[in-house]
C-alpha cells in the first residue's frame, strides 16, 4: 500500500457522503415531481376557468397574436382554435373604424398600464363579415407582456339603447309639435309646473322656462278668475277618488288674449302611495267653442224660421216626406257642401235652393239662379266665366260671368242635367279649384261659390248612359235632396190652397170653394205639381173657372157619387171644409165597400195604416 492509496476509512467516509447526496437528490426529485403535478393541476384549473368563464376570452401576446382562445371566442368569431392559435392577431377581428384606437391601447398598455383603459367598447366581426358591439376588458398578466381579453356581446343592449334614444327623440319632437301643452305640475294651489312641452308657447304665449317653477307666471294665475275655483275643485275631487279628470275653462295668455282650453290629466302616484304631482295635456278649444256658439245661433235662427210646423220659410207642407225635406235643408244649410235637388217639374226645386241659401252662413251674399237648358253651347264660357271688352264682336264692355256674380254666395244651376259633356269638363275644372279664365283674358280667376243644382232627371242613369261624366256627378252629388210630387202628398192640399188663395185673393177676401171644386182639386193627379196648382187657383180667382192643364180630369168613384151641390155644413174655414170633404169621401167609399178597409184603402190609393188613422180622426171607427 502506497501513501497515495485512499485508506479504508477514507472510502467509507466518501461512500457516506455519496449516500447523503443521493438522498438529497431523491428529495429534490420528489419535490420537483410534486411541483410539476401542482403546476399541472393549476394549469388544468386555469384552463377550466378560462374555458368556462362565460365570456369570449383570449390571451394576447406582445406582438398582438393570440396564443389561447376559449370556446366562446370560437363561437363569437366562427374560427376554430387551430385557425387562431399563433396564426391570427386579435386586431384581425376589430372593425376598421376602431382599429387604430385598439392598436394604440395595446402599445400604451405595455409601456404603462395607466396609459390605456382597462374597459371600453368596440366592434368586432366574425368570419362572415357580421359585426357585433362588444364590451371589452383587458388585463395584463403579471410579470409578462401578455394580456387577457374578455369580450361581452352588447349588441342587443346597444340596439335597445339606440331604439330608446330614437324613441325619446321622436317623443320629444312629437311633444314639441303637439297643438297644445303637455305638462307635469305639483299638486299645489299655484299648480307649479315641473315640466311643460314646447307647445306652451303656442297655447299661452309664454315660453317653457317662463312657466317652469313659476319663473315668471304661475299657471293658476293664467286661469280666468271666474273659473279658478271650479278648476281646483274638479282636480281635487278627481285626485281624491283616484280617477282622471277632464274639464274646460278659460285662460288669459301673455298677450292678453282669452282662450277656451280643454284639459285632461291624472295624479302621479309616488312609491309611498301619495299623489303629489299631476300629469296631463291642455289644448286650445277656442275655435270649437266659437263653432258651438255659431251652431247654437244657427239652431235658434232655424227655430225662428220654422215658426209653424207646417211651414219652412216660404215652403208649405206638413206631410212626412216634406218634414224630411226640411231636415235635409237644415243640414245642407249648415255646411258649404254642394247640393243636388231632385224633383219633377213644378215641385219647388228653386224654392228649396233659396231656403238653403237664406239659412246658410253666406245668406248676405248673392244667390244667382241659372237656367242651364237656356244657354247655347257657343255662349257657355262667356255666360259662366264672363268676357273682356273686345273679346268678340259686340263685346263693348267687360261682363262678369255667373261665377263672378255669385262669388261668396250660391250658384243655382237649374236643369243641371242639360249641360253637355264639354260644359261639364269646364265646370269640373272650376269645382276642382283650377279656376277659370274670362273669354278674351289671360288672367286666371277663382271664385268662392257654393253649387246647388236641380234636375228632374235620374243623374245616375245619365252617368250609365254616358251623358254625364262620373267625376262631375261626384263633385255635385254631395248632399242629395229629393222633392216628392204633389200627388204623393195630397194631405198638404188644404195648406197649399189656403196659401195660394191668400196670395191671389183681391182685397184679402178669399173665394169660397164648394164641395164640387174641392173634390176635383183633390182627385186630380197634378202632373205639373205645386206650380200647376198655383196656376189653376190663380185662374180660378181671375176667371172664376176651374181650368186644368190635362185634357181630361180623372174623376174617381167618389167624385161621381158626391152631390154637385155639396155644401159641407159646419165649415168655417178652408181647412175645415177640406176635412169635412175628406170625411165624406172616406165614409162614402166605406159604405160602398161594406166597410171593408182593405178594399177601401185600395180604391182611395192609400195604405191601410193611413186609412185607419183618418177613420179614427173622423170618428168613423
Amino acid at each position: 500500500m502506497t501513501d497515495s492509496t485512499p485508506s479504508r476509512q477514507d472510502l467509507l467516509a466518501e461512500i457516506h457522503l455519496l449516500r447523503q447526496r443521493v438522498d438529497s437528490l431523491r428529495k429534490l426529485d420528489k419535490k420537483r415531481r410534486a411541483t410539476e403535478q401542482a403546476l399541472k393541476d393549476s394549469e388544468a384549473r386555469y384552463r377550466s376557468v378560462f374555458e368556462n368563464t362565460g365570456t369570449a376570452t383570449i390571451i394576447i401576446e406582445n406582438d398582438m397574436t393570440i396564443s389561447m382562445v376559449n370556446a366562446k371566442f370560437e363561437e363569437l368569431t366562427g374560427y376554430s382554435k387551430t385557425e387562431i392559435h399563433h396564426k391570427m392577431r386579435w386586431t384581425d377581428f376589430v372593425a376598421a373604424g376602431d382599429l387604430e384606437r385598439m392598436k394604440q391601447y395595446h402599445v400604451n398598455r405595455r409601456k404603462d398600464r395607466s396609459l390605456a383603459p382597462t374597459e371600453y367598447e368596440c366592434r368586432v366581426h366574425n368570419r362572415h363579415g357580421e359585426f357585433r358591439e362588444m364590451h371589452v376588458r383587458i388585463d395584463m398578466i403579471a410579470g409578462t407582456l401578455s394580456s387577457v381579453g374578455s369580450f361581452n356581446d352588447i349588441t342587443a343592449f346597444k340596439q335597445t339603447e339606440k331604439a330608446l334614444i330614437e324613441s325619446e327623440r321622436k317623443l320629444s319632437k312629437l311633444m314639441g309639435n303637439l297643438p297644445g301643452m303637455a305638462y307635469r305640475c305639483s299638486d299645489d294651489p299655484q299648480r307649479t309646473m315641473k315640466y311643460v312641452s314646447a307647445g306652451c308657447k303656442w297655447l299661452t304665449d309664454y315660453s317653457p322656462f317662463e312657466l317652469i317653477e313659476n319663473s315668471k307666471k304661475a299657471y293658476m294665475e293664467m286661469i280666468h278668475p271666474d273659473d279658478r275655483a271650479g278648476v281646483l275643485d274638479q282636480i281635487q275631487s278627481a285626485l281624491s277618488a283616484g280617477r282622471p279628470f277632464q274639464m274646460e275653462y278659460r285662460i288669459i295668455t301673455a298677450a292678453g288674449r282669452q282662450k277656451w282650453v280643454w284639459e285632461e290629466g291624472l295624479g302621479v302616484v309616488a312609491p309611498d302611495g301619495a299623489v303629489n304631482e299631476v300629469e296631463g295635456f291642455i289644448s286650445d278649444m277656442t275655435e270649437h267653442k266659437l263653432e258651438e256658439e255659431q251652431l247654437r245661433n244657427e239652431n235658434q235662427r232655424l227655430k225662428s224660421a220654422i215658426k209653424q210646423w207646417y211651414k219652412f220659410g216660404d215652403i208649405v207642407g206638413k206631410n212626412r216626406l216634406m218634414q224630411e225635406v226640411y231636415e235635409h235643408i237644415s243640414k245642407a244649410a249648415a255646411t258649404d257642401a254642394n247640393v243636388i235637388i231632385y224633383g219633377e217639374s213644378g215641385t219647388g226645386k228653386e224654392l228649396v235652393a233659396r231656403e238653403i241659401h237664406k239659412l246658410s252662413s253666406s245668406h248676405e251674399r248673392p244667390f244667382v239662379p241659372v237656367n242651364c237648358s237656356a244657354i247655347p253651347e257657343n255662349l257657355f264660357e262667356s255666360e259662366f266665366f264672363g268676357y273682356k271688352k273686345g273679346a268678340f264682336t259686340g263685346a263693348n264692355l267687360d261682363k262678369p260671368g255667373y261665377f263672378d256674380q255669385a262669388d261668396g254666395g250660391t250658384l243655382f244651376l237649374d236643369e243641371l242635367g242639360e249641360i253637355d259633356l264639354a260644359g261639364q269638363v269646364k265646370l269640373l275644372r272650376v269645382l276642382d279649384g283650377g279656376g277659370y279664365t274670362p273669354v278674351g283674358s289671360s288672367e286666371a280667376k277663382k271664385a268662392n261659390v257654393r253649387i246647388v243644382g236641380a234636375t228632374n232627371r235620374d243623374l245616375k242613369q245619365e252617368v250609365k248612359q254616358g251623358r254625364l261624366r262620373e267625376d262631375f256627378f261626384y263633385r255635385i252629388h254631395v248632399i242629395p235632396i229629393t222633392l216628392p210630387p204633389l200627388r204623393e202628398r195630397k194631405d198638404d192640399l188644404p195648406l197649399l190652397i189656403e196659401h195660394f188663395l191668400s196670395i191671389y185673393a183681391a182685397g184679402g177676401k178669399k173665394p169660397y170653394l164648394d164641395g164640387k171644386v174641392l173634390g176635383m182639386l183633390y182627385n186630380y193627379d197634378w202632373p205639373g205639381n205645386v206650380r200647376e196648382l198655383q196656376n189653376v187657383l190663380q185662374r180660378f180667382i181671375t176667371l172664376k173657372t176651374l181650368d186644368f192643364l190635362s185634357a181630361s180630369v180623372p174623376r174617381t168613384l167618389v167624385a161621381e157619387d158626391l152631390s154637385d151641390d155639396l155644401d159641407l155644413p159646419g165649415a168655417d174655414s178652408l181647412n175645415q171644409a177640406m176635412d169635412n170633404f175628406e170625411k165624406k169621401i172616406i165614409k162614402t167609399v166605406l159604405e160602398k165597400n161594406h166597410w171593408q178597409k182593405s178594399k177601401t184603402a185600395d180604391m182611395l190609393q192609400v195604405n191601410r195604416k193611413t186609412l185607419f188613422r183618418k177613420m179614427k180622426k173622423y170618428d168613423l171607427i
